[in-house]
Formats: structure tokens, C-alpha cells, sequence
């Protein structure tokens, strides 16, 4: 049985899905089962918390491999799930981790590769996927968009490959479920790099509406993070990633997913077509 965290993200949702088409069983780990009441008997829900390690045991009882991700500060939540894993005679761990890994310079890097080497150290087998930028990301855009018919939002004279969530749990869905993906690093990006005007403007033609760019620093993202009650250094990671963008860093394109799973990733207008009624 896989065990899934983070099902009720982007990148969670979709890889239960996917799972489940291909057959597998799925338990799914989450603070509130009313999140996860859709998948109904389809999988097994679990109630537990990386905050509450005894909560653990029966949640990866029976588990022999599992996908794992967090939003927390660190590498304490990753290596409680190692813990837990080893105790429950689990052997696997698809890891949702980030291109930054490689960039332990920036916080969010750190945080990554941390987490990565908690892994490794573990004994257990492991893949890591790296993606950039999501598509999903342009969500937080949606209110604006709405209300406002304007995004505000730090893209100087920086460009993304952006990567459907749908694409990432692709990989994650093979990692889990095919032989030949232990030990790999898988940077994943999407086929077309793209700045936040070009963004902006795909999803205008979608809307079928003119949309409006302004472009802000990313000191002001980064206070709108703090308004919003965003811990200060999880806001002071996010804006170390917006400045290296807006000045220009970033775009690479990597042939990673069509290598792993055999066609061309999705294309942001495809994902934007798909989310139309978010951004209405």
C-alpha cells in the first residue's frame, strides 16, 4: 500500500487520482478527513500529523512505500517521516522536493537539501523530484484577476519553465508504482519559458478579457506575505526566490519529464483552459 501525503495540494490530489486509476491502494494522510471525503471508500483515510509522531504508528502500518512532502521551516517534519517509515518496515520515499535543493545558498534551498540528506541517510530507498515553478502557482492571482482585472507581481526581467501539478504527480505516479526510479533525481520543469507578462497574457486570451500587468518589487510581495500572516521567514525564502527571478535568473528548460514519462509536458495555456473557472 502507498501511503500519500499532502493529498489535498496540487500536487497530492492529482497523484491520488492517478494512483487510483492505475489500480493501487491508496491511504491518504490528513489532519481533517473532511478534506479527503471525495475519494470515499476509494482510499483509506488516515488521521495523523508529522506535529504528533505517535499518531504515526497505525497511520504506516501495513505502508511499503510512501510519497512525502511538507510546507514546514526545516527538516523536522521529513525526518520524523524517515523515522516512522523505518519503524513501520517501509522501504520507499517519493520526495516532493524543490530545483532549490541545489541552491543551498537560499533559504528554501537549505530547507530542501536538508530534508534531501535526512533521506539519503535514512537507508530507505528514495527518488526526489525537483520541479520549479508551478502553474498552479498563478492561482494567487485569481482574486486580482476578478476584482481588479490587474496582476500585481515581481517578474522584471525574469522567465520560468512552469510545470503542471498533473505532470509532477506523473513522475511521482511512476516513481511509486515502476521499478528503475530508486536513487534518481528528477529536475522537472515545463517545455516553454515564460515571463509573468507572457503569463499573464495567455490566461488573458483564455478569459477572453484584457487583463493588465504591473510589475512590483518583490519587497512588496514579500509584505502582503506578512499581512496575510505568513511566517516572517517562510515570507523572506518566498522573496529570495522572486528577487533571483526579477533580476533575470532562471528559464532552463530541462527534457527530464518527456524522458521519464514518455510525452511533452502539458503547456501552461492547456492548464489555464483546464482552471478557467478559478480566475472568473
Amino acid at each position: 500500500m502507498i501511503l500519500v501525503t499532502g493529498a489535498t495540494g496540487n500536487v497530492g490530489h492529482e497523484l491520488v487520482s492517478q494512483l487510483l486509476d492505475l489500480g493501487q491502494s491508496v491511504r491518504v494522510l490528513t489532519r481533517d478527513p473532511r478534506k479527503v471525503a471525495a475519494w470515499g471508500d476509494r482510499v483509506e483515510c488516515a488521521v495523523g500529523s508529522f506535529d504528533q509522531p505517535s499518531t504515526l504508528d497505525t497511520v504506516l502500518d501495513g505502508i511499503e512505500q510512501m510519497f512525502l512532502m511538507t510546507n514546514e521551516v526545516g527538516a523536522g517534519h521529513v525526518e520524523t517521516a524517515v523515522k516512522a517509515v523505518q519503524k513501520a518496515g517501509g522501504r520507499n520515499i517519493v520526495y516532493l522536493s524543490s530545483t532549490g535543493a541545489s541552491h543551498p545558498e537560499l533559504l528554501l534551498g537549505k530547507w530542501h537539501q536538508d530534508r534531501e540528506e535526512a533521506i539519503r541517510a535514512s537507508g530507505l530507498t528514495w527518488t526526489f523530484l525537483r520541479p520549479g515553478n508551478f502553474m498552479s502557482n498563478t492561482l494567487m492571482w485569481a482574486e486580482m484577476i476578478k476584482t481588479q482585472g490587474t496582476v500585481y507581481f515581481p517578474g522584471g526581467q525574469g522567465k520560468t519553465a512552469p510545470i503542471d501539478p498533473q505532470d509532477i504527480a506523473a513522475v511521482a505516479a511512476l516513481a511509486l508504482t515502476q521499478p528503475g526510479h530508486a536513487g534518481q533525481i528528477y529536475d522537472l520543469t515545463g517545455n516553454e519559458p515564460l515571463s509573468t507578462a507572457q503569463q499573464v497574457e495567455i490566461l488573458s486570451r483564455v478569459l477572453g478579457k484584457p487583463i493588465r500587468y504591473v510589475d512590483v518589487p518583490p519587497s512588496a510581495v514579500k509584505e502582503q506575505m506578512l499581512a496575510r500572516g505568513l511566517p516572517a521567514l517562510v515570507a523572506e525564502a518566498a522573496t529570495e526566490v522572486f528577487t533571483l527571478v526579477y533580476e533575470g535568473w532562471g528559464g532552463d528548460v530541462t527534457d527530464t519529464f518527456a524522458k521519464v514519462v514518455g510525452r511533452k509536458p502539458r503547456s501552461f495555456e492547456a492548464w489555464s483552459r483546464e482552471h478557467i473557472a478559478a480566475f472568473q
